[in-house]
């Protein structure tokens, strides 16, 4: 399976990079200059300059690169040599832009007729919003999504790392299984258009409140730590040392809470106010530790807030083996990267190929497509291809 991947920052090269630990091989095209941004994100001074830093790095094992003036006609000829031997195109460009490149459905399915094409923008083709640009940051405003995350205090807040750009990462990656799928049963082979926006993939995560708002007239908003549930036994809370989110959504949670607290009675009472100070007070007698392991004993789930950090040295990452271990030539490094977030026996995932580094692949895609030694050199000295 061959996916040409014309994505660039987040989302679209985390859906490539999980098509790619699917076993699929995909080559990135890249604009000479190297302006994805993220090569240059995160981790160490030495990563940046190498173009291979860390939000590079955490998706982009696996994957081939070619960088390629896709503004010259030669650039546009290499493309479609390649999307004629291609499965899936993947695009994240505002609507209009692929078209000018000549890198648009109408001039890639004459091809290529079984090529599936991707588009992946802010707000999808069409409506007012069709051609505005969309950043993670800005979509999370936009949606609603930051009027519901926060206190009255501090006001609407964003979710601390770029979470809309993975979800409309994971919705392009079912879109893109489901034309395989579609194109399998038909008797032609026919590919499609596929089209993702990543404000509807953001919105279809958040059908409970829309449909809240839509019967009731009324909007949930800055919840703080406040549980989905609205139980008082669910929340945050303050620890002797650390702090706890403790989910006692129903009345068995309950029960079983407010007995391992000392305080079975809690668990009848109707008063939502008095519970939260009690249980404030009871649990900030101990620390947020043993309160994790006294709540899970007794059914109640329950985990002590940790950063990052103390969970990808938790014991559970071992036995999960998300995280993947891959060698980095170019730094003279081992990182370990995100694998897939499922396990699956039919098939081994094998070992991770490093990240590109800008164009490193140019030369063997080239001659793979037919160009000689010297028409990649020329290619490469009129900054066509690098």
């Amino acid at each position: 399976m061959r996916i040409i991947d014309l994505t660039h920052v987040l989302a679209g090269p985390f859906a490539t990079y999980q098509l790619a630990l699917m076993g699929a091989e995909v080559i990135r095209i890249e604009r000479p200059a190297g302006d994805d941004f993220v090569r240059g994100h995160g981790g160490t001074a030495g990563m940046r300059e190498a173009g291979l830093g860390a939000s590079f790095l955490s998706q982009n094992e696996g994957k081939q690169s070619l960088a390629l003036d896709l503004k010259s006609d030669e650039g546009r000829a290499i493309l479609h040599r390649l999307a004629e031997g291609a499965d899936i195109f993947c695009e994240n460009f505002r609507p209009g832009v692929a078209d000018r490149l000549g890198a648009g459905h109408a001039e890639l399915a004459p091809l290529n007729p079984r090529l599936i094409h991707c588009s992946l923008s802010g707000f999808g083709p069409t409506g007012p919003l069709s051609g505005a640009p969309a950043y993670d940051h800005i979509l999370q405003g936009i949606s609603g999504m930051m009027a519901m995350t926060g206190t009255g205090q501090s006001g609407p807040m964003r979710v601390g790392f770029p979470i809309v750009d993975y979800v409309a990462g994971q919705a392009v990656v079912s879109a893109l299984l489901t034309a395989l799928l579609a194109r399998g049963g038909r008797p032609d082979g026919q590919g499609e258009k596929v089209s993702v926006s990543m404000l509807d993939a953001l919105l279809a995560f958040m059908g409970p409140y829309a449909i809240h708002h839509a019967t009731t007239g009324a909007l949930r908003g800055l919840e703080g730590n406040a549980a989905f549930s609205d139980s008082p036994f669910s929340g945050r809370f303050d620890t002797a040392e650390g702090q706890l989110v403790v989910t006692a959504n129903t009345p068995a949670q309950a029960v079983r809470m407010a007995g391992a607290l000392g305080r079975p009675e809690l668990a009848d009472s109707d008063d939502a106010d008095a519970i939260a100070e009690a249980l404030r007070a009871i649990l900030a007698k101990d620390s947020a530790d043993a309160w994790e392991a006294r709540l899970t004993d007794a059914g109640v789930p329950a985990a002590r807030v940790r950063t990052l950090a103390e969970m990808l040295a938790h014991p559970q990452m071992t036995h999960s083996h998300l995280m993947r271990r891959v060698a980095v030539p170019e730094l003279e490094m081992e990182v370990d990267v995100p694998g897939l977030p499922f396990t699956h026996e039919g098939w081994d995932t094998g070992p991770l190929s490093p990240p590109p580094t800008l164009g490193r692949d140019s030369d063997r895609v080239l001659a793979e497509l037919g160009w000689n030694a010297g028409e990649i050199a020329d290619l490469r000295a009129r900054g066509i291809v690098r």
